[in-house]
């Protein structure tokens, strides 16, 4: 009996111990408990729908399957299946209460998720959901969020507001091209452990402060970071974050340094002096490379296949030179920039090839832009301009669209020895002025102007726009090969600035027009023999004849060019002995007495 007495007493012991350690774990762990999808609802919540639907105050408690909408006790509102082509699939419409969305999918044709009015900080969380459109979540107020652990499709990208927790989340671009996947602004905002899929994309941030932004994936995008004041950008924790494998190159006060070894898959510069980055290619992102706030920086022989080059900005001294950039939005960005060197650099496919707002003192030199969608060089509110052998070719539409090159209210600028060219309408003109002060389109000390692709030859060219400039030297064939600067850069790719683009000792056009040898290649056949020799001689540059021998004096064509040979002359130096036995006795077969000497 006191076995059995004892027995009862230890299982009620026990089961006090089980009943006060819950209660101490929900007391502990209340807020988590109430985000957790195990608690038992008071009532069973799984809407399906294909309309949208608004959550409001009023109504937030008949979608919800707990919570009293306190701090600790937020309303949950789950199992949502909403696929609509209302604009909006869900949108909370000022509710001031705590809540929390999850295990829902929503789809709508502009918003998945829209949060309008009454967030206040950490009042809404989003936790396990797809949400889908062409903004997956987004709003005026579309802040203090509390994002977790969801997968998002857009197409135009998520728009959030400051003080977000954005972690665990999967982020994908729906469209062919996207210009933003997610776009977050101001401060205390905290980007951790996501993954990025985009198209050329960005992961945008602007003018934010006080932010952590770490251990996020980026495949096929890149981080773009707007502000321009140091100490907001500088209050800010970039770690381990990788754009397509590489790490992100967030570079902060850094002084006479190398930048080298294509260690980073995009690069930012903020707040440095004196430093070069060099030898880099980077493919797949948004932009390559971004300087903000910097005084003497040089980028060369660096690459760059993505939506856009490099944005530089509210810097004082920059270089760049030797680069290849091809892309689809803007080659080289410059915006509040001073002493300014570019040269040099091919850009290819662009809308804008070189875009200056703002800038003081600009040397562009020896560039190529090929293919503009809508400007090669737009440049407003700028001054002291010196452009000189650009070659820039674009698409016109129609007249009075699309340039080549584009000034407004612009001032001290000087341009000639470049070439303009349309590739639409071709009867469009590719140059044009507006509002510019003190505007020259030739060099007078020189005579000499620039290309237009619309020009007929005859008399001088006056440039569109509202200055009335002209162009008193106009040109169609600056390098006298009798190709005209349309041909040399739209039909074979030579150099309009050099006669011999080769290098071969022939003209390009007598390349072309004559021997129909490729003028970019001094040995257009491959043979081993250069163009110039086989012209010279008369065998055929554009067929391989190395190993025949057609004065049959023992030498092929190759040895007859390894020595200078005539390959239709068995004596070159008719001194009465065959090249082959001048070349067996070493002697000279160039030099008739050099056998006789020896």
């Amino acid at each position: 009996m006191i076995f059995k007495n004892n027995y009862k007493l230890t299982i009620k012991i026990c089961l006090t111990f089980f009943i006060i350690f819950a209660l101490m774990f929900q007391v502990t762990n209340g807020s988590l408990a109430a985000l957790e999808p195990e608690n038992e609802p008071f009532r069973e919540i799984n809407l399906t729908s294909t309309v949208g639907i608004v959550i409001n105050d009023t109504n937030i408690a008949s979608y919800s399957s707990s919570g009293t909408g306190a701090s600790d006790d937020p309303y949950i509102i789950a199992d949502l299946h909403i696929d609509t082509t209302d604009s909006l699939a869900l949108k909370f419409d000022y509710v001031s209460s705590y809540y929390v969305l999850r295990d829902s999918n929503l789809k709508g044709s502009t918003y998945g998720a829209y949060i309008f009015g009454g967030v206040t900080i950490g009042t809404a969380s989003i936790i396990n959901c797809t949400i889908e459109g062409a903004i997956s979540i987004g709003g005026p107020n579309a802040l203090y969020l509390n994002v977790h652990n969801n997968t998002f499709l857009s197409r135009q990208g998520i728009n959030l507001r400051k003080g977000v927790n954005f972690t665990n989340n999967i982020v994908y671009t729906t469209s062919s091209y996207s210009s933003s996947i997610l776009g977050i602004n101001d401060e205390d905002n905290t980007i951790k452990d996501n993954v990025f899929y985009g198209n050329f994309s960005n992961v945008k941030f602007n003018g934010i402060t006080n932010s952590t932004i770490e251990n996020n994936v980026l495949h096929n995008t890149g981080f773009y970071i707007g502000g321009d004041v140091i100490t907001n950008i500088s209050n800010n924790t970039f770690t381990n974050n990788l754009i397509d494998g590489k790490p992100f190159g967030f570079l902060y006060n850094r002084t006479d340094e190398l930048i080298s070894g294509n260690t980073y898959g995009q690069i930012y510069l903020v707040n440095s002096i004196n430093t070069e980055i060099t030898g880099y290619s980077i493919e797949g992102v948004n932009i390559g490379i971004q300087v903000q706030n910097c005084t003497d920086i040089s980028i060369n022989n660096v690459s760059v296949l993505g939506r856009a080059g490099f944005d530089i900005e509210y810097t004082q001294g920059i270089r760049i030179e030797n680069c290849h950039l091809d892309g689809f939005y803007i080659g080289i960005e410059f915006d509040t920039v001073t002493g300014v060197e570019v040269q040099n650099n091919y850009l290819t496919g662009f809308s804008y090839g070189i875009e200056c707002s703002f800038v003081d003192i600009m040397q562009l030199n020896n560039n190529t832009i090929l293919e503009a969608t809508y400007y090669g060089i737009y440049c407003i509110d700028s001054s002291n301009i010196d452009a000189m052998f650009n070659i820039i070719s674009c698409f016109v539409e129609s007249i009075g669209t699309e340039m080549a090159v584009y000034f407004s209210d612009c001032e001290n600028i000087t341009i000639f020895y470049n070439v303009f060219i349309n590739l639409g309408e071709t009867m469009a003109q590719p140059a044009e002025e507006w509002s510019v002060t003190n505007i020259l389109w030739y060099s007078v000390s020189l005579e000499v102007g620039n290309y237009y692709s619309d020009w007929n030859g005859l008399g001088t060219y006056p440039l569109t726009g509202d200055v009335g400039s002209t162009d008193l030297y106009p040109f169609i064939d600056i390098d006298d090969d009798s190709l005209s600067e349309y041909e040399e850069v739209v039909l074979y790719l030579t150099d309009p600035f050099n006669a011999d683009s080769d290098q071969d000792g022939l003209e390009d056009g007598e390349e072309v027009n004559t021997y129909n040898t490729d003028p970019l290649l001094s040995d257009s056949d491959s043979d081993g023999m250069d163009d110039l020799w086989e012209v010279t001689y008369g065998t055929d540059p554009n067929v391989d004849d190395a190993a025949d021998d057609p004065d049959d004096d023992g030498l092929t064509n190759i040895e007859e060019f390894s020595y200078n040979t005539n390959p239709f002359n068995n004596d070159t130096d008719s001194d009465g002995w065959t090249d082959f036995d001048e070349i067996e006795s070493g002697t000279d077969p160039l030099n008739a007495s050099s056998f006789l000497r020896k």
